[in-house]
């Protein structure tokens, strides 16, 4: 299975479930943003509670051990102009 069927399958489980229990492949990154995980591939996402949606930012390739600050700084910026349009 590849990349793309895991996390559709991800995100399937977090709608028809309301949660991911497996912290390997989603977890929380920062104060209220979250990240679905396959292998390398990273997605943010923050719940936007005024809709009842959740909003994935971006994807990115993670590399080392540690989440960039960069990629979480975009992350937000994403979901705040989100926020600021709905």
């Amino acid at each position: 299975m590849g990349d793309k069927a895991k996390l559709d399958n991800l995100f399937r489980l977090l709608a028809d479930h309301g949660r991911i229990a497996n912290q390997e492949k989603f977890s929380r990154l920062d104060r209220g943003l979250f990240e679905f995980k396959s292998f390398q591939i990273r997605m943010p996402c923050a719940f936007a509670r005024t809709r009842g949606l959740v909003l994935i930012t971006h994807g990115f390739y993670k590399k080392k051990d540690k989440t960039p600050k960069q990629e979480i700084d975009r992350a937000w910026e994403i979901f705040n102009e989100d926020q600021e349009q709905a």
